[in-house]
């Protein structure tokens, strides 16, 4: 049955579960920080995703232009089909 007293602990309860998520959100936050500085730090990138700074080992290298061919004259286009 809601109450005076029965609403003002719901809404008591309410702003505690807002501070918390409200911390939590702040400590994920400050947690990939950290975790992206120490990467950079580290030299790999851009940190969660394995990536590369240009001159250190593991550099992938851009994949080439594919190009399709009938066994033609060497013409680079596509043909639509018929």
């Amino acid at each position: 049955m809601p109450t005076a007293l029965v609403c003002e602990k719901m809404e008591k309860l309410h702003g505690a579960i807002q501070l918390m998520l409200d911390t939590k959100k702040t400590a994920d936050r400050t947690d990939q920080e950290l975790r992206i500085a120490a990467a950079r730090k580290e030299g790999t990138g851009h940190g969660t995703r394995g990536g590369s700074i240009a001159g250190t080992p593991g550099v992938r290298e851009k994949r080439s232009v594919s190009v399709v061919t009938d066994g033609g004259a060497g013409d680079p286009k596509r043909h639509k089909k018929d």
